[in-house]
């Protein structure tokens, strides 16, 4: 039976950071209405699960980044060649420190994200009930959505993007496998809101990109994600 010791101990393995120089191409500001931006930096630390590194471009904790290696690969790499920069991964901004070397980021990476930024938020396929119990807003706005146990430990998380939002609920790009009736923790990326989601529906969309239709729960609202009333 899992229990939370055995969800910690993965997680310690897969977060053990080992001190790895890396040149790596920072970029960011590709959500809709962002102004994209890269740099160059060398990474303090890395794990199978994110890295640290200083960082002249300012960022906050909850902004989302792509990350891609780039040649030479330092020698303690052994036979892993690179002769192009690598594959981007997007990560999220977990901390950011000022010290006396500069701006220290850590992130923490996410694996599948495809169609993760989407150039503008696509009209959502409303059902009449949706329409008229629940008017909703496109956004852009990033999540982390998690599945845990019964003990609360994490067994996935990902990170998504929800294409509109309402008061009872949204739509997200579906990051992990789940099925109607499961539920979800969803916590707003560099924001304030939490809350347990219920899948209502799961489907895939124009482009072959799986969504999900999820209910929140605990009777929270996310208000400030709302547009100013006219």
């Amino acid at each position: 039976m899992p229990n939370a010791a055995d969800g910690r101990a993965g997680r310690d393995r897969r977060d053990e950071r080992f001190g790895l120089p890396v040149r790596v191409l920072v970029n960011g500001g590709h959500e809709a209405g962002g102004t994209p931006w890269e740099e160059v930096t060398t990474t303090r630390d890395a794990s199978a699960g994110g890295a640290s590194f200083l960082m002249d471009h300012p960022l906050a904790v909850g902004e989302v980044v792509r990350v891609q290696l780039l040649p030479p690969l330092p020698e303690m790499l052994g036979p892993f060649e690179l002769s192009a920069p690598s594959r981007p991964v997007y990560a999220i901004v977990r901390s950011c420190v000022l010290d006396s070397r500069g701006r220290r980021v850590g992130v923490k990476f996410f694996d599948d994200v495809e169609g993760l930024m989407p150039a503008s938020a696509p009209a959502p396929p409303l059902g009449t009930e949706d329409r008229r119990l629940r008017e909703r807003y496109l956004t852009s706005v990033h999540f982390i959505a998690q599945r845990v146990d019964e003990y609360g430990a994490i067994l996935v998380e990902a990170l998504t993007v929800a294409e509109n939002i309402s008061r009872g609920g949204a739509q997200l790009l579906a990051p992990i496998q789940v099925f109607r009736g499961d539920t979800l923790v969803l916590l707003e990326a560099g924001g304030t809101f939490e809350s347990r989601a219920e899948v209502r529906n799961a489907f895939a969309g124009e482009g072959g990109l799986r969504r999900l239709n999820v209910m929140f729960l605990d009777g929270r609202s996310p208000r400030h994600l709302f547009p100013a009333a006219s």
